[in-house]
């Protein structure tokens, strides 16, 4: 067979998909607007197996030459150049059109915040009370890696897992109702965490970029559960077996950041006693709310993956410490506004240059007179200055409300450099 990688990436989801094919004996050839240079080692290790890469633009031959064209969910799924595909699946539509996973309980977790922390801590929990359990999705685990692992079991007559806990963004779940909507298995449970307007940037409106999250309540999940506030709007739209988030017993005394895996578990008939059992050897996840240690008695916390507003205002109103804030960085098409109470109750301000920063943020903070240092154009100038406010006992945290391109790679380059920063100071 021949197979396109269409956009490369820089998380690892193309390497896993042209290893995937490379490693069947496929014929591969990868596409992405990035030099050779920018996809680094991981395109060179592919051209070494027998890859093609074709890089710094997109020819029509390459989608007209496939069999499949596998793409990256960063693509537009109205990319002209889709409409010369033979056939095209992302590695999640691949996956769940794959026999091997009828049996198998999927449990699917979107939302705008909170994604992340809760597929790894209802991933940690089931494998303590349930059984094997595998995560799949923004966590640098492709598709493609699940399904070599089903395939290498099926092979070797060995037992799947119990569940597969899957997270999805909304450009994934447009891409797997356009790519296969009759393909899909029925989920054990769908889990949506919270609902902000976000990727303003890529979607008309807000209404746009919810009815793509909508797309997941018609596929008949066996249990769904929301956040109180947006219930009623998925009861006028006939959603069957909804439950909130806020109903399930215990929930107010965990921590805000756990309160959806601890709903989602309640309802997989995890017991009480066994989830606050498992929370409490579950570690977290690197870039959201990541306690970082200390350092000359300063606390300092990574909330690199907050890129929206209202995720700063979650992370530091849950902040036990007083606080001095780094924010800012490339513009979503969102406002500021929701990120006035964590900024007013900061005990500094210090921002990251880019696009939100400069059109939105500082204007911001001007018309409300709160002080601000910056903008700066590296973490570790940041940080340094932040550091330099801060009193014993006290709080740095990095939580930018803002994408991150203008200064870093993506939001977790961003987290390993403030990691770094931290890690270097006198």
């Amino acid at each position: 067979m021949r197979v396109l990688i269409f956009g490369f990436g820089v998380l690892g989801g193309g390497y896993a998909a042209a290893s995937y094919f490379l490693d069947r004996g496929d014929e591969v050839r990868i596409t992405d607007l990035r030099s050779e240079q920018e996809l680094g080692e991981p395109l060179q290790l592919l051209k070494r197996q027998g890859a093609t890469a074709i890089c710094q633009t997109h020819r029509e031959e390459d989608f007209k030459w496939a069999d499949l064209v596998i793409k990256n969910p960063a693509v537009p799924i109205e990319s002209p150049y889709l409409l010369l595909a033979k056939d095209s699946a992302t590695d999640i539509s691949f996956l769940f059109s794959s026999p091997l996973v009828k049996g198998i309980n999927i449990v699917i977790v979107t939302g705008t915040k909170g994604k992340t922390t809760t597929v790894a801590a209802t991933t940690h929990v089931l494998n303590q009370t349930k059984g094997e359990t595998l995560q799949l999705g923004n966590m640098g685990v492709s598709g493609f890696t699940i399904l070599d692992i089903l395939e290498k079991r099926a092979k070797m007559g060995e037992a799947m897992p119990l569940y597969l806990v899957s997270e999805l963004s909304s450009w994934q779940i447009r891409d797997l109702f356009k790519l296969s909507p009759r393909k899909l298995p029925r989920f054990k449970a769908l889990l949506l965490t919270s609902l902000f307007p976000d990727h303003l940037n890529s979607y008309s409106d807000y209404q746009a970029y919810k009815e793509d999250k909508w797309l997941l309540f018609k596929t008949g999940a066996t249990r769904v559960i929301v956040p109180a506030e947006i219930s009623q709007e998925l009861i006028n739209a006939k959603v069957d077996s909804i439950k909130t988030i806020e109903s399930f017993p215990g929930y107010e005394k965990q921590p805000p950041r756990l309160r959806p895996a601890w709903a989602l578990c309640r309802s997989l008939g995890v017991g009480s006693r066994q989830v606050t059992s498992a929370f409490e050897s579950f570690t977290g996840v690197p870039h959201r709310q990541e306690a970082l240690g200390m350092k000359g008695d300063v606390f300092f916390i990574n909330d690199s993956a907050a890129t929206i507003p209202e995720a700063v205002a979650f992370t530091c109103s849950n902040s036990p410490f007083h606080y001095h804030l780094i924010c800012g960085g490339t513009d979503k098409n969102l406002e500021a506004q929701a990120m006035l109470p964590p900024l007013k109750v900061a005990r500094s301000v210090h921002l990251l240059a880019g696009s939100f920063t400069t059109n939105k943020l500082i204007p911001f903070l001007e018309k409300h007179s709160i002080a601000y240092e910056g903008p700066f154009i590296t973490m570790e100038k940041a940080v340094e200055s932040a550091y330099s406010k801060a009193k014993k006992g006290e709080a740095v945290i990095l939580s930018p409300g803002a994408s991150s391109f203008d200064l870093f790679k993506h939001e977790f380059d961003r987290g390993e450099q403030f990691r770094e920063a931290v890690k270097n100071l006198d």
